[in-house]
């Protein structure tokens, strides 16, 4: 009579050893690794997958660095695959890489990023590469083992441009905000209107000042930025809009540029 074959139980820490080279071990493991995803059914599908393919996988919604950490450092994770949305996007999701490949194991973004800026952030802040969100199983199956083996994801000649484009825009950056910088309070805010779509007599009607000052702080906001439209001044005030203050000023910022009336 045949007797069917029980499944191999999912090793705990503590049998992890013996998993990967005991002799009754029924398949040898890929890898051992933590999904860190957004969405728990985004988590448990991917650790359901790879289970299936070799891999000793565990999931996590926790969003800080030290709670993932030290759930990677429970399962003695060897590799982390990372979604970059959770915790609020790519900026935090930048921190948490630095964060988890200072503590020993390789990172792996699963996104669907693609600004040239972001991912060679990722690559500074220590992440070994990304998986396209749209990648199928056999790709993410075989780029999480490129990591855990030591190879590389992302080739030699990309990476190295994509470092020099971060180089070149933090150069730019650096140039925008210190054109930036000179801006008087209320010049900002008159640029921040403008990039709005906001007129020159709007900005005069909402913020209860003179046309006159107005159009007398868009002249300086031009040949500060080394500009000589209005059009041009708004394309770069649209690439640096962190730099400006937002549409929700307090009554101090208002009641300064209310102060132009008497300036000028």
């Amino acid at each position: 009579m045949h007797t069917a074959t029980r499944p191999a139980a999912i090793p705990t820490r503590t049998t992890l050893d013996q998993w990967r080279t005991g002799a009754d071990a029924i398949t040898r493991t890929t890898g051992c690794l933590l999904v860190v995803a957004e969405h728990s059914l985004l988590g448990a599908g991917l650790r359901a997958a790879l289970i299936e393919r070799g891999w000793v996988a565990e999931t996590t919604e926790d969003v800080t660095e030290c709670e993932v950490i030290e759930r990677a450092n429970q399962l003695d994770a060897q590799c982390v695959l990372l979604d970059v949305h959770l915790g609020g996007g790519s900026g935090n999701a930048t921190e948490l890489i630095r964060a988890i490949a200072a503590a020993g194991a390789k990172v792996v973004v699963l996104t669907a990023e693609r600004r040239r800026t972001v991912l060679a952030e990722w690559l500074e802040a220590g992440a070994a590469g990304w998986i396209r969100k749209s990648a199928d199983l056999d790709e993410v199956d075989s780029t999480l083992t490129q990591a855990v083996n030591g190879e590389a994801i992302i080739g030699r000649t990309e990476r190295s441009e994509l470092l020099e484009h971060l180089r070149v825009e933090r150069i730019k950056m650096i140039r925008a905000r210190a054109r930036f910088d000179e801006l008087t309070p209320r010049e900002a805010l008159v640029l921040s209107a403008l990039a709005d779509g906001h007129s020159a007599d709007e900005i005069a009607e909402q913020h209860y000042v003179a046309l006159n000052t107005v159009r007398s702080q868009i002249r300086a906001v031009l040949q500060k930025l080394g500009v000589n439209s209005q059009l041009a001044a708004v394309a770069i005030a649209d690439r640096h809009r962190w730099l400006l203050p937002s549409d929700a000023q307090s009554d101090r910022d208002r009641r300064s540029l209310h102060a132009g009336r008497r300036e000028s």
